[in-house]
């Protein structure tokens, strides 16, 4: 994003202004070009010799800086300086020359100085308030910029930038009323997509759209205005339209931050294949290239952990950069070992599904145990337990993130883990202040963050082979058994319904794939539908979706000889009900290179065996991990030919389909995977260890339990 700066570069009210790159959340603020210089200040390379009067100094060290040669115009303004350090014009182009820098801390007392001796000169008020800004000294910018409309009430940019501060500290309808007034004195793309923001925050989505619409109107060739409108299109369920705006953007600029991520994730959301080979090129290619992308997004759709680790850097470096020192703390030897969960889905959600029975038997005698949610509160049964699990829970949705890292310090945790990762809603600012002496990422994110301020993660030796910890920023902890948590303390399943209650035939041999749509990809839609020609009476269930997605699947499926009809859909129902459906399937086909995670935990807690190709990094060996905890690994395939020989022996052998079930219904009570306390064991040593190697000095390394 950019910031608008002005220049008076003398008394003839020469400007100067230049394009400062800011921060994601800073808005988008227009530039001026600058007034015409005079002819003699055009010698861009000469240095200007100091026996010039200071106004011939002056006028070369603009031109310089006017034609990108700053260490000349440096020199220059510093000449003059040396000769009147009051001097208000070299003083404010002297400042102004360090902020395009970056460097604003040195700006700052060069633009004071310029303010205190032209007080009156608005121009230099509004770049001392953008410099403060810059610094996040918002309290002191908020006051100079309004000096400066004091001083010129009909200056645009300082109510423009006065909206800006206001809209990153939240207070929403102050900011719409500063661009309000922007948007009367002098309509701008900037104004108008700032107080589009606003608007979306607030949840106000018909004038958030109107407010973005014009600044596209304004400004047909900005792709961050068509990204921002995308943004509130597909809030407001306008997937077509949301769509369209993603195009425009990656049109207008291929390498512009999520836009081709987020297109390609929502094409896949819809099983929209049409480009599906070219647009992973470009993902690969957008990540090689130092484009940022989601990761969360490229991660399902990648099946390399070098490529997984370069995205996580770009990612961190642009969005969440490391914002503070480790911290060192040595514990009281009586003490209980504080630890905090931290997560957007403390409610009804996989994750908490998961990690409910660990919370619960964490030993209370040797682990103080909090929760920091800063997710919605959806006044569920299970966020009720959650509730009740920890010996603290910290709503922390309305606090801004470095609120919550000053909070967690209070609350001196010595151990965070981190539950979210890069998924959706999650907060890795918070991590990156430092907030705890040891940070964890586990179990949400299936991979590294590639960030500094990440410790360690927790896995096993089949999601993270220990050959491939070099693609890893963190450390890596290695769980017996599985990484993956359980939750023993599901209820029983209840009856199965009747199949044809769900749309499938009583002789109908049924493979179930309940991933969500974005899992499957072409070729291995290809095995499926090969799999339903080999097998007589067959059928494809698939979990429910959007309603083009349906159509989508159903077309790709007849575009294979398959009529529509074999693929059944299963509407979404309560989690009871869904569990209790897998007991109609026959065999759950897994996904490459996703795997199926809490679905793949799911199906094997209700019984119906799961096959699954071993992928190439931590999301595509996840089902293989389980299977291995459940004593199942000959469900556990090594290349898609495989995969698809193994599902049709299993398709046409009763005996083998029995054998298999019966199995997993024994192993189910008797081996690891759904053993919370003993899983819960596993990360308390975890945990103990961690402390005692940072309690000794000793660096992050990784260790297994």
């Amino acid at each position: 994003m950019k910031r608008e700066w002005r220049g008076r570069c003398s008394l003839q009210q020469r400007r100067l202004e230049f394009l400062h790159s800011s921060p994601k959340n800073r808005p988008v603020i227009g530039v001026q070009k600058p007034n015409h210089m005079s002819q003699q200040s055009r010698n861009k390379g000469a240095s200007a010799p100091s026996s010039l009067h200071p106004s011939a100094i002056l006028d070369h060290a603009i031109a310089a800086h006017r034609s990108g040669n700053l260490s000349d115009a440096e020199r220059a303004y510093t000449t003059i300086l040396k000769g009147s350090r009051t001097h208000p014009v070299a003083l404010h182009m002297l400042g102004l020359l360090h902020a395009q820098r970056g460097k604003f801390a040195d700006a700052e007392p060069l633009l004071k100085k310029a303010a205190r001796a032209d007080p009156g000169n608005a121009d230099v008020l509004f770049n001392y308030a953008n410099v403060l800004r810059a610094l996040d000294k918002t309290d002191d910018a908020l006051a100079w910029l309004a000096k400066v409309i004091a001083l010129s009430p009909n200056f645009a940019g300082a109510h423009l930038n006065r909206g800006a501060i206001l809209l990153a500290r939240k207070e929403l309808h102050g900011a719409i009323a500063e661009f309000d007034r922007a948007i009367a004195i002098a309509p701008s793309s900037a104004a108008f997509a700032n107080r589009g923001s606003a608007f979306q925050q607030l949840g106000r989505l018909d004038e958030a759209h109107g407010s973005y619409q014009s600044a596209v109107e304004l400004a047909p060739s900005d792709p961050q205005k068509h990204f921002a409108l995308s943004e509130v299109l597909t809030q407001m369920g306008r997937d077509d339209e949301a769509i369209g705006a993603l195009e425009r953007t990656v049109a207008l600029d291929k390498a512009f931050p999520f836009a081709l991520s987020k297109l390609v994730a929502s094409r896949r959301k819809r099983a929209d294949w049409r480009s599906f080979e070219r647009e992973q090129a470009a993902l690969d290619e957008a990540v090689e290239s130092g484009v940022v992308v989601d990761p969360f997004t490229f991660f399902h759709a990648s099946s390399s952990p070098a490529h997984q680790l370069t995205c996580a850097k770009t990612y961190v470096a642009n969005v969440a950069p490391d914002r503070g020192a480790a911290i060192r703390k040595t514990p009281s030897p009586v003490s209980r070992l504080r630890v905090a969960y931290m997560s957007a889905d403390f409610r009804s959600h996989a994750t908490a599904h998961l990690m409910a029975g660990v919370f619960e038997e964490h030993d209370r005698e040797r682990f103080d145990v909090s929760a920091i949610s800063y997710g919605p509160d959806d006044r569920g049964e299970m966020r009720n337990r959650l509730k009740a699990a920890f010996e603290r829970f910290e709503d922390v949705s309305h606090l801004t993130d470095e609120d919550v890292a000053k909070l967690i310090r209070q609350l001196d945790i010595e151990i965070l883990v981190d539950l979210g990762g890069f998924t959706a809603g999650a907060r890795p600012k918070i991590l990156a202040r430092r907030a705890a002496p040891i940070q964890v990422n586990y179990l949400g994110f299936p991979g590294t963050m590639g960030a500094s301020y990440i410790d360690y993660i927790m896995a096993d030796r089949i999601v993270i082979p220990e050959a491939e910890q070099q693609h890893y920023a963190e450390k890596v902890i290695y769980l017996p058994d599985s990484y993956q948590a359980s939750d023993a303390r599901r209820p029983l399943l209840p009856n199965a319904p009747a199949r044809n209650r769900v749309g499938l035939a009583d002789d109908a041999f049924v493979y179930c794939a309940f991933n969500r749509t974005s899992k499957i990809t072409p070729v291995l839609f290809d095995v499926w539908m090969r799999l339903l020609t080999k097998t007589a009476g067959s059928v494809l269930w698939l979990l429910d979706g959007e309603p083009i997605a349906r159509e989508n699947l159903r077309r790709e499926a007849v575009a294979r000889g398959i009529g529509a009809e074999r693929i059944v859909f299963a509407p979404p129902v309560a989690a009871d009900e869904h569990l209790a459906r897998h007991q109609l399937a026959d065999l759950f086909l897994d996904t490459l290179p996703y795997n199926a995670h809490t679905t793949a935990s799911d199906a094997l807690w209700a019984g119906l065996p799961i096959l699954t190709c071993l992928g190439t990094a931590f999301a595509g060996r996840v089902a293989a991990s389980l299977l291995n905890a459940v004593g199942l690994p000959e469900l556990v395939t090594h290349s898609l030919d495989e995969y698809e020989g193994l599902a049709l022996r299993i398709a046409h052998d009763s005996e083998l389909r029995t054998a298999l079930k019966s199995k997993l219904a024994t192993n189910r009570t008797s081996w690891p995977l759904f053993d919370t306390i003993g899983m819960t064991r596993h990360i308390e040593k975890a945990f103990n260890e961690m402390w005692r190697r940072h309690c000794a000095g000793e660096a992050p390394a990784s260790f297994a339990v």
